[in-house]
């Protein structure tokens, strides 16, 4: 009776396992693939955290589609920014926090126009360089962003420094897939 049992419970769960292999990879990267690619870029972990777990690889069919995950990884980064400046903004009420916060609120509307831009420009395959160069303008913004809290009174650690230091990773991940697109 157990056995039936079992069999009956792996049955559809060994069929779901061999329809996402078989479906799934046929036009898709494989994982090992994606594990090769991370292992060229600066930090593996991050990229397979940010590129490699995002669901859309699996309907990636080349670097250009990788690309463009790439680069909404990077809206996301600001987009979470943003709801972090309207979290802190409180927290820093004075002039010159106000000052900081109101400056970091405008870059980082400024670096979503430019990632919006990439993506658009990375969708279309014909302008994955163009793209590479309107997300590091988005990055320049969020830099820009974070040198203010450098400026005009006491320094302080900027509390947006984690998602400036994610788009930097991820740029360079956006570097490399550009070298493979160029040269494939």
């Amino acid at each position: 009776m157990a056995t039936i049992l079992i069999k009956h419970i792996t049955f559809p769960f060994s069929l779901l396992l061999f329809m996402f292999f078989e479906f799934t990879t046929a036009n898709a990267m494989l994982i090992n693939d994606m594990y090769e690619f991370c292992k060229e870029t600066e930090d593996v972990n991050f990229c397979l955290k940010y590129i490699g777990t995002d669901t859309r690889i699996l309907d990636a069919r080349d670097f250009h589609d990788v690309l463009v995950i790439a680069i909404s990884q990077c809206q996301i980064q600001v987009t979470n920014a943003t709801r972090q400046i309207n979290k802190v903004r409180q927290k820093f009420s004075g002039p010159i926090g106000a000052r900081r916060i109101f400056f970091c609120h405008k870059y980082y509307q400024l670096a979503s126009a430019y990632f919006q831009k990439a993506y658009g420009e990375a969708e279309d395959d014909r302008y994955a360089s163009i793209a590479q160069i309107s997300a590091t303008y988005g990055s320049n913004y969020m830099r820009k962003c974070e040198d203010e809290w450098k400026k005009n009174g006491l320094i302080q650690q900027s509390p947006f420094t984690f998602y400036n230091t994610n788009v930097v990773k991820l740029l360079s991940i956006i570097q490399v897939i550009i070298g493979k697109i160029k040269y494939g």
